[in-house]
């Protein structure tokens, strides 16, 4: 059985569950990282020497890195293209979230929002997250063709990108009008294993003064 390493309360965590929830397969995670620890013992080092959560464990081997972990489990479960072309098609969508979309939501305006006083906040650096998020999310709008991001079924860049919305529609700052992402939105909301794996409330991080 696949183990799952990783607080559900992690952003990168989160995708790879719902993944694994959406693809009917068997797995157990584990509460690591974050206010539980045990991302710096020996062991789990020695699967991911970042000390970083996910940590995905199957056959006595391990992978880390949330896209890397993705890709793995939708070549082998999900129907991932085997044609290259086709794959790279999908691939470069959920390789652009991480520069463009997770690191202006998650580690700025999330940190800001959430983990930073609001005395202390950066505020050219939010301001610059969130352009470069209207100008992410305006492209993310225009590749939904269907109930999905490029498709009619689930693939990589919803797992990738459709994890982050609700953090990114949760929280306070100023979006572009999107109403097509709106809608797909609101129907991955409609989906069981996405509330209970991706809309977890993330209002007990706030620190004090936020």
């Amino acid at each position: 059985m696949i183990k799952l390493h990783g607080r559900i309360t992690s952003a990168n965590v989160q995708p790879v569950a719902w993944c694994l929830e959406e693809l009917g397969v068997d797995y157990e995670r584990l509460d690591i990282g974050g206010p539980f620890g045990g991302n710096d013992t020996p062991e789990y080092l020695a699967m991911n020497p970042l000390g970083l959560v996910p940590v995905l464990e199957q056959e006595g081997q391990t992978l880390s890195e949330v896209m890397t972990i993705l890709r793995y489990l939708m070549r082998r479960y999900g129907g991932h293209p085997s044609d290259p072309m086709a794959a790279a098609q999908i691939e470069r969508w959920a390789d652009m979230s991480r520069q463009h979309i997770y690191v202006p939501l998650i580690p700025t305006l999330f940190w800001q929002l959430i983990r930073t006083t609001s005395a202390d906040r950066n505020l050219a650096a939010m301001a610059n997250a969130e352009a470069a998020l209207k100008q992410a999310m305006t492209i993310v709008q225009d590749l939904i063709k269907g109930p999905f991001i490029g498709g009619d079924k689930l693939n990589l860049v919803d797992f990738q990108i459709g994890s982050l919305l609700y953090r990114y529609y949760e929280l306070d700052f100023d979006r572009a009008d999107l109403p097509k992402l709106r809608a797909y939105y609101n129907a991955l909301c409609h989906r069981p294993a996405y509330r209970e794996f991706v809309m977890i409330d993330f209002s007990g991080m706030k620190v004090p003064g936020a």
